[in-house]
């Protein structure tokens, strides 16, 4: 039985306010694991005129 087989199963065996909350938590899980490319996203603007500096590319020419 594959994971997903599994948790349809326990799902389908649950009372309907705890299936809220099950939903409440996949919903947090997909949020928390989208949030870091968010943010790498939203500063990216922000630090470029940092990144695009000759300095920058002197600091990083030896690494």
């Amino acid at each position: 039985m594959s994971g997903k087989q599994f948790l349809i199963r326990e799902i389908e065996s649950l009372p309907p306010n705890i299936i809220d909350e099950v939903c409440r938590y996949i919903s947090f899980l997909k949020f928390k694991t989208a949030l870091p490319d968010d943010i790498t996203l939203a500063s990216e603007q922000s630090l470029a005129k940092d990144w695009l500096l000759p300095e920058e590319d002197a600091a990083w020419a030896n690494l």
